[in-house]
């Protein structure tokens, strides 16, 4: 007995599945990397705030920086005494519409007294 049609069917029938899981694999690849690119520049310009605490519009400056490094974010700068807390957030618009509108927000804290640095 001959199987090629069986099997031709069968290929045909699973190609798009495939196809589907590749792209939602890219996809979420890219939200991984954006996030990564969102977290690492953060990181670096709470630790840039820290060193550079005494300077005039320090928080100016930082929100420069993350928006020559970042594009289309939203950057919130809350200071007290003790420490500085930057939050910036990003609309992620993605392949499917299931992730579309999905918002990426990082939080990172830094502390005055001891120039630490934490994600929250």
């Amino acid at each position: 007995m001959n199987n090629k049609g069986q099997v031709l069917v069968l290929f045909v029938l699973l190609i798009p599945i495939i196809i589907i899981l590749f792209a939602l694999v890219i996809d979420l690849g890219f939200l991984s990397i954006e996030k990564r690119s969102i977290s690492n520049n953060l990181s670096d310009a709470v630790t840039y705030y820290l060193n550079n605490i005494d300077e005039t519009d320090i928080s100016k400056r930082v929100k420069k920086l993350l928006n020559e490094n970042l594009d289309n974010i939203n950057i919130d700068i809350k200071e007290d005494e003790k420490s500085v807390e930057i939050i910036v957030s990003k609309e992620y618009k993605s392949i499917f519409n299931i992730f579309s509108k999905k918002d990426i927000s990082i939080t990172y804290k830094g502390f005055k007294d001891t120039n630490k640095v934490i994600k929250g």
